[in-house]
């Protein structure tokens, strides 16, 4: 009888282990398949906030092509995913719409076309 109780206590730890993997570990979340067919389906957990709202203020202002700061540019990640989450809105070199970060000064030749939580929108 010991040997059937310490089968079933084998059992259960190895149940509780699969558990805990699965919800801990894994960095599985339950947000993106209840609605997966959303446009806006998980994306807070595979970027950034500032992506995401540079996102928002991009299509707000119906804007075709931006320019990042000097120092935006230097954080490869942002740098990269506002590349690829912004598109088909293209980053243009030569554009004189340029992102901010909130805590970067910026030149007295630009005017704030809108600030938000983590990025301010600029005309230069």
């Amino acid at each position: 009888m010991t040997v059937r109780k310490t089968k079933i206590l084998f059992f259960i730890i190895c149940i509780l282990q699969l558990f805990y993997l699965f919800n801990f570990r894994s960095g599985f979340r339950y947000e993106i398949i209840k609605d997966p067919f959303n446009e806006n389906s998980g994306i807070k957990h595979a970027v950034s906030k500032e992506v995401i709202e540079s996102k928002k203020i991009l299509k707000r202002n119906k804007i075709v092509h931006f320019n990042l700061s000097k120092s935006l540019k230097e954080d490869t990640y942002f740098y990269q995913r506002s590349i690829e989450f912004n598109y088909p809105t293209r980053i243009n070199q030569s554009s004189k719409l340029v992102f901010f970060s909130i805590n970067e000064d910026i030149s007295e030749k630009c005017k704030v076309i809108e600030t938000g939580k983590y990025l301010k929108l600029t005309q230069c």
